[in-house]
């Protein structure tokens, strides 16, 4: 059941995350070898550097699916000869069988052959919500779990030197937390927080269009919070850094688990005052005040202009709420 009434793509996790069993010292073990266990799989986009044993930073991690689009599970015993990156523990299912997540050492081009066999096959985890994502329906239940282990991986991955001394740190409590074994400082996996918002005046809304983006779409204006700054004055400050307005009230509608790296997008909607639209043009290529009207039209294929999001991003969940409130 959705605890939202504006459900986004990446939310409704199923999983009982299990917090009590993450010092438990068999959780990579006995737990790991039950015949009910699972893991899902991801290994990094594409090919090694060139000059170097390790993965390009910027590559993505994409997970392995069934030819439909879902997640792969794997028996931990199918895959024990494939070499693991790291491992973590994602919680239980409903029937109390455990999750995992691996990182595989290596890309997809190195393990295709070995799942190709059983028409299972790495994507990019956009094409995964693409192919999940029911524009009028609920959640899929995987992509709540998608989120949790790519963001999850590639914490683990992005920091694998403490942060205070630079020793390299260890993975502990079933991989949400790493210790440094020289200083013991402790790390967590840390979530961005990231404001979203339909801007509105009257029956209008605001919509924009990033720099590099294609001519004709557009979406919400959206930024990351700063430290000691509150929700709403996020809200406020992006939006003026971006087009020139001033807010007056901020409404909460509703949020999303983004997994690239790991944000919290915070959806609202932004009521601003009257004022002309300046653009921050380093960020902002065009805006432009648009009516219920013209998303209808945009929607038929019937404007110039695409105005609703793909319906795995958050962005559609809050056009489409405007549009029928």
């Amino acid at each position: 059941m959705a605890l939202s009434p504006v459900p986004t793509a990446f939310s409704g996790n199923p999983l009982d995350r299990a917090e009590h069993m993450r010092e438990d010292p068999e959780i990579f073990g006995t737990c790991m070898d039950r015949d009910d266990a699972r893991v899902v799989l991801f290994a990094a986009e594409g090919a090694r550097d060139e000059d170097s044993s390790s993965f390009l930073p910027r590559n993505d991690y994409w997970i392995l699916t069934e030819p439909a689009g879902d997640i792969a599970w794997q028996k931990p015993s199918a895959i024990r000869l494939l070499p693991a990156q790291n491992t973590i523990f994602l919680g239980l299912t409903a029937e109390g069988a455990p999750r995992y997540a691996i990182l595989l050492d290596g890309t997809t081009d190195d393990f295709t052959p070995f799942f190709e066999p059983q028409g299972a096959k790495f994507r990019d985890g956009r094409n995964v919500a693409h192919k999940l994502t029911d524009p009028v329906g609920e959640p899929h239940p995987s992509l709540g779990i998608v989120a949790q282990a790519k963001s999850m991986l590639m914490w683990h991955e992005s920091h694998r030197f403490c942060a205070k001394c630079g020793v390299e740190s260890e993975l502990i409590k079933a991989g949400y937390e790493r210790e440094c074994p020289a200083c013991h400082a402790h790390h967590f996996p840390r979530t961005d927080p990231v404001v979203i918002m339909l801007v509105r005046r009257g029956d209008m809304a605001l919509v924009g269009r990033g720099k590099g983006w294609p001519e004709g779409n557009f979406s919400a204006l959206a930024g990351f919070m700063e430290p000691g700054e509150s929700m709403e004055e996020a809200v406020a400050r992006e939006v003026f850094e971006e087009v020139g307005l001033k807010t007056v009230s901020v409404r909460y509608v509703t949020s999303q688990p983004w997994p690239w790296p790991s944000t919290l997008m915070i959806g609202v909607e932004a009521w601003v005052e009257e004022g002309e639209i300046s653009l921050q043009e380093a960020e902002i290529a065009e805006a432009l005040w648009i009516s219920k009207d013209d998303v209808r039209a945009s929607q038929k294929g019937e404007s110039a202009y695409r105005l609703v999001p793909p319906p795995f991003a958050i962005a559609h969940n809050l056009v489409k709420a405007w549009l029928e409130e």
